[in-house]
């Protein structure tokens, strides 16, 4: 199997837009008047919905939409003992002032976690039989699940040191990541293992705790490196998307890249790092000269929250930018996040036929631009 992450420069994060059945049959399936297997039933028509979608914008790395999941993250804790029973709830507020509850999917670790099925088997095993192309499978990072799963006065009842959840995350997502490998996925893809640390007001948290944040980072990086380092060589695609924030209400950090690239991308064991790039939020380009030669950037150009469709030129005169600090040989272009992170009508942000225009012009970009 070729390794992909340096021939194909039209990307997609992962989540895509859940249909309005699926989500009906997921809710009705929680309170019980459906069945699992119904539910299941409806997944599958979605996924292959889905991948008919994708193969005809032009994409050639295909994707499940995520669509068998509460949240992008959710794969773990539904596979894994030993976390919290219930999803914790936030109060947020919305860009027009409202005051909102919305169910968070990052479940905190009570007990030593031990699991009891894989992780994505279902997912790859519908991907092998009818994905179009090469599939990729996405999961949260061992690191990412850690820092959201970590909570005081819990957690370290069963983790007295942090570095114990780490290595024993990294066991669970390095075990199915090598399945995957053998399962025939192409590309495997974990997700917001760092997007803490582009914010200062974060890493000075830290420090108020004690911790130091350039070690901290180096743990974080350690253990997601136990996991790349597990397929390399597998000819699969290894990826990193380091996510900003996609459902309503708030975004993950505020400032640009610069402190964590500088750490980051030279020492992450990846091919392909996904970065969102489609505001002001982020800051310039200037942080991918830290890039090293072999690795890609994929472009975050393209706004899955916003329904305005950007234009070509626009995206070229970004990447022709970005291509100052970076060769444009390294680069590539996606979506800025997945469009419905969340199996709720929160995470929505555009219509269906809206979605599918999105990735028409990641695709029409990428080949105007690389041909």
């Amino acid at each position: 199997m070729p390794k992909m992450g340096k021939f194909f420069r039209a990307d997609q994060i992962g989540s895509l837009l859940r249909p309005p059945e699926l989500l009906d049959a997921r809710d009705a399936c929680k309170a019980g008047r459906i069945s699992m297997a119904q539910l299941r039933a409806v997944e599958d028509q979605s996924i292959l919905t889905a991948l008919a979608m994708q193969c005809e914008v032009g994409l050639e790395i295909f994707s499940d939409g995520e669509m068998r999941r509460d949240a992008w993250q959710t794969n773990v804790s539904q596979a894994v003992e030993g976390f919290e029973a219930a999803y914790p709830v936030r109060e947020s507020t919305t860009p027009d002032g409202r005051r909102v509850r919305i169910e968070m999917h990052a479940k905190g670790v009570e007990r030593k976690l031990r699991q009891i099925r894989r992780i994505a088997q279902v997912d790859a095993a519908f991907m092998r039989e009818h994905s179009p192309g090469p599939f990729k499978i996405t999961m949260p990072s061992p690191a990412a699940v850690a820092r959201a799963g970590y909570r005081r006065g819990v957690t370290e009842k069963a983790y007295p040191r942090r570095e114990e959840l780490h290595r024993d995350l990294a066991d669970i997502i390095r075990g199915e990541m090598q399945a995957l490998v053998a399962d025939g996925a192409g590309y495997l893809q974990l997700d917001e293992g760092f997007n803490s640390y582009v914010n200062e007001d974060w890493r000075a948290q830290l420090r108020a705790q004690g911790l130091d944040p350039q070690r901290s980072l180096e743990l974080d990086i350690a253990v997601d490196n136990s996991c790349y380092d597990a397929v390399a060589g597998s000819g699969v695609t290894r990826a990193m998307h380091l996510c900003r924030g996609s459902r309503t209400s708030w975004e993950h950090g505020s400032g640009g890249y610069q402190w964590l690239a500088e750490r980051l991308l030279g020492a992450l064991h990846v091919d392909r790092f996904l970065l969102e790039y489609d505001s002001a939020l982020v800051g310039g380009f200037e942080p991918l000269r830290f890039v090293p030669k072999g690795k890609v950037v994929v472009l975050g150009l393209v706004s899955s929250k916003n329904p305005r469709l950007e234009t070509i030129d626009e995206l070229r005169r970004k990447i022709d930018e970005a291509a100052k600090y970076c060769p444009l040989e390294q680069l590539a272009i996606s979506t800025q996040c997945g469009f419905q992170g969340a199996a709720d009508r929160d995470g929505a942000h555009m219509t269906i036929d809206e979605q599918r225009r999105k990735l028409e012009l990641v695709v029409e970009t990428a080949r105007q631009v690389w041909g």
